[in-house]
């Protein structure tokens, strides 16, 4: 072995050194971001789609390709970041979907911005808080849904799940849609200030806008849009 090193020492050395550079070349390689994401958003046309837009558009002046990925929500999101056969790499998800110590297999990168919880009612419906909901026909948005997640813990710590009407599972629009025509009593949604059916339904006078007097359960529940990524 002590004869070979000292006639091949040049050829050991070029070796060793070709390993090293390329195994510190894989190692930059792989830590480099990727040039294409596929990311979970919402349902096209509401304003977490739309935010999906935009980072797509800014990234590509990056050559970094976003793939937006439509879908119910930000359970659906995290079920997703969860799954391992998953192409989706990053999703908007909102607080109070993930409880304390239910953090598991994901990450968060922060908050994007603040959303508010809308509680839109026909204003016939007279009663405060909870008990506007009793025996009254509410759309909580569809399975998979952040609003949905939301809505459920903020009626199940209020105690009236047994006291609702009928519960619907429906998209933002289509609430508002069947809210002004007085099919629905209620609707929860989480949207922007800028949305058309949230504009739509501020505007109309038929419709008011439910406060919610518990702050104790509305402080412990945040409501705010955060990027998630897979855990590592």
């Amino acid at each position: 072995m002590r004869y070979f090193i000292q006639h091949n020492w040049p050829a050991i050395t070029i070796a060793v050194t070709a390993a090293a550079i390329g195994w510190a070349a894989l190692l930059m390689l792989r830590s480099m971001p990727p040039h294409l994401i596929v990311m979970g958003t919402g349902q096209e046309g509401d304003a977490y789609y739309e935010v999906g837009e935009r980072y797509s558009a800014a990234l590509a002046r990056e050559n970094v390709e976003v793939r937006l990925l439509p879908t119910a929500g930000s359970a659906e999101n995290l079920a997703m970041l969860r799954d391992p056969h998953s192409a989706v790499s990053f999703a908007l998800i909102e607080g109070g979907i993930l409880g304390v110590g239910d953090g598991s297999g994901v990450e968060s990168l922060g908050t994007v911005f603040y959303g508010p919880l809308w509680w839109f009612h026909r204003r016939e419906v007279r009663a405060e808080g909870a008990d506007a909901l009793r025996g009254q026909k509410i759309s909580i948005g569809p399975e998979g849904s952040g609003t949905r997640a939301l809505t459920l813990e903020l009626i199940k710590r209020t105690g009236m799940e047994a006291q609702i009407g009928e519960v619907l599972a429906l998209a933002p629009r289509a609430a508002g849609e069947k809210l002004l025509a007085g099919k629905i009593d209620a609707a929860f949604m989480m949207a922007a200030w800028e949305s058309p059916v949230v504009q739509q339904l501020l505007a109309d006078e038929r419709i008011a806008l439910s406060s919610f007097l518990h702050a104790d359960l509305s402080r412990s529940i945040h409501f705010s849009l955060r990027w998630w990524c897979p855990g590592v």
